[in-house]
């Protein structure tokens, strides 16, 4: 069979595992196409109005994949938490109910479960389970199938923590020890970016930050490269945890960052509409008036112009450039 899966949210997280599962179990996986105007166009005329555009955008995604590809199957699957008590946007758990609304004459097509990931191989084994039991999968060859989908998740996560991104985990998807060998180019500058993964990878909607970055001789890293234990202990301005994991990764991994004398400015990347962006935004101000590191917000909408973005990111590393001594790339 060819399984769909949409190029958006968690696919910049968990890919790695679900290909290893499908592949493991002889199914094709088919990748929407990587976001442009089109994708953008079909989500925003098939979304709900009141929802953020990354969740606009999957949906673009997913109808691309019933439409273009040919697909038995579409994988949605509802993320409930990714940590004991930390759980995901309601946006996000309500996907499978939202692309199926959307969707309903293909709602048959729409392949979901409920995945609770980091709590054990238990629930992993339930979840895909249930889904290799609809493609007629022996319990045998799930359970081989899910040690091979943790597998690659756990080589994913070694090639993060070395320091490659997730868009050359997905590049090299088929060879990922291969990657992991690869030395991470050092650069003259280092920038941090701090957000949601979905919002950080594509490209087209955030108009290239990193590709901009990295031309203007910038290294950089990104919040999901951080071991979880680097930041545990970052409390300031927080009564507790945040109540949404990925929220918690933005918010203390770029304060990790801002307190790291590697590390010279820090970018946040979020989606307009977004109320947990706006939450870890602003914990990051306030923190970077303790640390006089540059800050800067980019926050993705549906206008696609990168003119004013691309001013922005050359003031950014002027500033850099100025905290190292080395003078505006005018001069």
């Amino acid at each position: 069979m060819k399984i769909g899966v949409p190029r958006g949210l968690y696919f910049y997280v968990y890919y790695p595992m679900w290909y290893g599962f499908f592949k493991s179990l002889g199914h094709d996986v088919v990748l929407s196409v990587p976001t442009n105007k089109d994708i953008l166009n079909l989500g925003v005329s098939n979304a709900v109005d009141d929802i953020c555009i990354s969740v606009k955008v999957y949906h673009g995604h997913v109808k691309y994949l019933l439409d273009k590809r040919n697909v038995d199957y579409v994988f949605v699957p509802r993320v409930v938490s990714e940590d004991k008590y930390r759980y995901t946007c309601p946006k996000l758990a309500a996907m499978p109910d939202l692309i199926k609304s959307a969707f309903n004459k293909d709602s048959e097509r729409i392949l979901s479960v409920n995945m609770y990931m980091n709590q054990g191989k238990k629930p992993l084994l339930d979840a895909f389970g249930k889904i290799g039991e609809k493609l007629g999968a022996s319990v045998k060859s799930v359970k081989k199938a899910v040690k091979e989908a943790m597998g690659y998740q756990e080589k994913a996560v070694k090639c993060l923590r070395k320091g490659h991104n997730f868009a050359e985990i997905v590049k090299n998807i088929r060879n990922l020890d291969k990657l992991f060998d690869e030395p991470v180019k050092e650069r003259r500058y280092n920038v941090a970016l701090a957000g949601f993964p979905y919002d950080i990878y594509d490209g087209y909607m955030n108009g290239d930050v990193i590709k901009h970055l990295e031309e203007a001789n910038v290294r950089v890293v990104i919040t999901d490269m951080l071991n979880p234990k680097l930041y545990k202990h970052y409390t300031k301005y927080m009564i507790k945890d945040l109540f949404w994991h990925q929220a918690n990764v933005a918010a203390k991994g770029g304060m990790y960052y801002m307190d790291s004398k590697d590390i010279d400015g820090v970018i946040t990347v979020s989606s307009f509409n977004c109320g947990i962006g706006a939450i870890y935004e602003k914990l990051l101000d306030l923190y970077s008036k303790e640390t006089n590191k540059p800050l800067m917000h980019i926050v993705v909408d549906e206008q696609t112009g990168d003119a004013g973005l691309v001013t922005r990111i050359e003031a950014f590393i002027d500033l850099i450039r100025v905290k190292r001594g080395d003078g505006l790339v005018a001069s």
